[in-house]
């Protein structure tokens, strides 16, 4: 522990009240110790620390926050889980889609106020600027997350923090935000401004609207121990309209409109362009003065610019660890009345990144370095800034100094520096590879061949697991199936941010194209739900996609409604193999379907109650005409919670009305129930089922039967239908 850790560690203790205990006191009750900066001036930094038993929140989704942060007594709101801010007040999922109003387009954007139709001279107007503008407020009234004074809002637990929302701290006084992740404060409507020009670019740039959190005339505010991304969106990766990036994000965390007595300390802040604004504008009335702001021990990661960009400020800026990305603009932004004092940080240039671009002066006259180390060695920016920009030399001496620190550390300490809040736990191991928060960083990291583990838990993203992936192993670490879930919420009529929506086979919680791929002892799952999305119609939505070729999924659970389970193959001229062993599949309208050769081995399927006739079909098989084996489900079980005979074993699915796909489905050996009816087959959008290859043998159970209506296999045909018939292809494959 460093000797200024040591010494914050202790003043938290001694600060901090009241206490859990006097080894372990309570994060929501710990104040900003004496002496820590700029917001332990005057009365100090205390947030929410005295708030009373009944002012102590706990969020864990964005209508719980919202009704937290209204809380206008001093009060501590402890933040659980990963709050998505782009939700309604039921939960429910918001897109960019959702906000778009008054006829605002993008393209529509793109065309009024090209340059070449627009000109470069006046800022856009009209009515579809004005539908844009409308557009943000709606956004705004969403993701805008207003905090009254005398709060604390901290992270609880590891991975804690609000995605898309903007913490917004607006004329308050005395608030703490601690321990939280904020990631990818996405603006659905930049403006394009063709007089907003950076250092280097073409002219004019994209502007968005939130920060991720925002001061605004604020006072006393102690931001410490966060992490600021955008991923998975970052501005690095955005499209580029007008010859610059369309940029979604505006600042990590912006200091502005007389906002005074502020400390920003062991924040991580990566993967962001304009990161850190300190000051509104060169003609604020409200700024001089004030901007008194104390930068330290944070950490500026794939950034690149404004860390800080300081206007009127007296800001001092130490022990902070830059590691900048290669399209560096600058990370010191020296602006109008700027008074930074800059010492003792350590900066690692890779990438060709040149020393000069550090620091930019946007109208200062000076600042105050000492102490700095690039790449371990000690270098003035200033003077290199000097020596290559002889028509914009700034000063040393910006005539103050600071007395606010709880002890400086030397630079090279700061190489080493470890900042932001406490990350997701990595509970998934790739053999050989090492450890991973997110199943797909794991899939990204492990060799062909590889095996995944996963621990108990859920995880709630979508994978894919590319055709490169070939022999991957994914299994569940303890062995049952319902203790490690991937998990997500898709569907096929859910709205992406462009507006489209993702389709059937976009709803795919995984999507695995790898041949020769081994699942096991864990859950793919689908949780859309249509009771809690009435306005989505199209409810296709699919636990997992398979393409691959000898694939073994044993003991694996598929879970979803509709279309759980997508059995396919990688083209409409390529067989797959696929065997499902001890395996459970549920669901109600086609959840086994598509064209692969699946065998399915003493599965459990279940047919879920929809509370009506039909309540749905087992499978829905696209088998391809030159293919004799299409569905084997055999020594099964088939159970349902349905009123008898309102379930059919299946129909036949014709994609796009494809006359080839002749659908082959054998149940055989399986226990069938009640609801299975009499006649338990049935045509699909014109195709009759009679014309299908679909057939049963030796079933049992109350939903058994034969008749005409229910064709039968021969005790010949039979043993052509069997597991290895279904398996072994030309290369002879038996997991079996």
């Amino acid at each position: 522990m460093t000797r200024y850790a040591l010494a914050l560690s202790i003043a938290l203790v001694v600060a901090g009240a009241p206490a859990a205990s006097a080894s372990a006191p309570d994060p929501g009750r710990q104040v900003l110790p004496a002496g820590d900066g700029w917001a332990s001036s005057g009365t100090g930094t205390t947030g929410g620390s005295a708030a009373t038993a009944g002012h102590v929140h706990t969020a864990r989704n964005r209508a719980e926050l919202v009704a937290a942060l209204a809380d206008t007594a001093p009060k501590i709101v402890y933040v659980e889980g990963v709050i998505d801010a782009n939700t309604d007040a039921a939960g429910k999922s918001l897109s960019c889609a959702d906000y778009a109003t008054d006829g605002y387009t993008l393209d529509a954007y793109l065309a009024a106020y090209d340059p070449a139709v627009w000109g470069r001279d006046l800022e856009p107007s009209g009515p579809l600027e004005d539908a844009r503008a409308a557009s943000a407020r709606k956004q705004t009234a969403t993701i805008g997350l207003p905090v009254t004074a005398n709060t604390t809002i901290i992270g609880r637990g590891r991975g804690a923090g609000i995605t898309g929302g903007s913490l917004r701290i607006h004329g308050v006084d005395n608030v703490i935000v601690r321990n939280l992740t904020f990631g990818d404060t996405r603006d659905c409507f930049p403006q394009w401004d063709p007089n907003d020009n950076s250092p280097g670019e073409a002219p004019g740039n994209w502007n968005s609207l939130y920060d991720s959190v925002s001061l605004q005339g604020a006072t006393h505010v102690w931001v410490e121990g966060s992490t600021f991304t955008d991923q998975p969106n970052p501005d690095s990766a955005a499209p580029v309209y007008f010859d610059r990036p369309y940029q979604a994000h505006d600042g990590q965390l912006d200091i502005t409109n007389g906002s005074d007595l502020v400390t920003a300390s062991h924040n991580l802040f990566s993967d962001h362009d304009k990161t850190m604004l300190i000051g509104s504008s060169n003609s604020s009335t409200l700024d001089p003065g004030k901007l008194r702001v104390s930068v330290h021990h944070n950490v500026f990661r794939g950034t690149q610019e404004r860390s800080p960009r300081v206007r009127f400020g007296q800001v001092h800026v130490y022990d902070n660890l830059y590691e900048p990305r290669a399209d560096l603009v600058y990370n010191w932004g020296v602006g109008v009345s700027s008074r930074i004092y800059a010492e003792n940080n350590y900066f690692r240039l890779r990438d060709g990144v040149k020393t000069e671009l550090a620091v930019y002066n946007w109208g200062g006259t000076a600042i105050t370095e000492r102490g700095t180390l690039v790449d371990g060695r000690p270098t003035s920016l200033l003077a290199a800034f000097n020596a290559a920009n002889p028509t914009k030399v700034l000063g040393d001496d910006v005539g103050w100094t600071p007395t606010l620190n709880r002890g400086l550390e030397p630079a090279h300490r700061i190489a080493r520096l470890k900042a932001g809040a406490p990350a997701a736990p990595k509970r998934i191991h790739v053999e050989g590879v090492g450890t991973y928060a997110t199943v797909q960083s794991a899939i990204n990291a492990a060799p062909a061949g590889g095996t995944v583990t996963l621990q108990k838990g859920v995880y709630h993203e979508v994978i894919t697991v590319p055709a490169s992936k070939t022999g991957l192993v994914l299994r569940g670490a303890t062995g049952v199936a319902a203790d490690v879930v991937i998990d997500y919420d898709n569907a096929s009529g859910t709205k992406k941010p462009d507006g489209t929506t993702y389709g059937t086979t976009g709803s795919a919680t995984a999507t695995i194209a790898a041949n020769d791929f081994t699942a096991r002892d864990l859950t793919f799952r689908n949780s859309f739900s249509r009771s809690a999305h009435p306005e989505i119609t199209s409810t296709q939505a699919v636990a997992m996609k398979a393409t691959g070729d000898r694939m073994l999924f044993d003991r694996v659970a598929f879970v979803g409604h509709q279309d759980t389970l997508y059995a396919d193959s990688a083209a409409a001229t390529t067989r797959a193999r696929q065997y499902y062993r001890n395996c459970s599949i549920s669901g109600d309208v086609d959840f086994m379907f598509g064209r692969a050769t699946a065998v399915f081995d003493h599965a459990t399927i279940t047919a879920l109650d929809r509370g009506g006739n039909p309540n749905g079909y087992l499978t829905a098989a696209s088998t391809k005409r030159d293919n004799p084996f299409g569905f084997l489900i055999i020594n099964s079980t088939v159970v349902s919670p349905a009123k008898a005979a309102t379930y059919y074993l299946g129909r036949p699915w014709h994609p796009s009305n494809d006359p080839d796909s002749i659908a082959q489905v054998v149940f055989r050996e399986t226990a069938l129930p009640a609801a299975i009816k009499s006649t338990p087959w049935t045509d699909m959008s014109g195709f009759s089922w009679k014309d299908a290859r679909f057939a049963e043998y030796h079933n049992t159970g109350a939903g058994s039967g034969t008749g005409t209506d229910r064709p039968q296999l021969s005790a010949a045909d039979a043993a052509k239908y069997t597991v290895k018939a279904y398996l072994a292809g030309s290369d002879g494959w038996n997991p079996a």
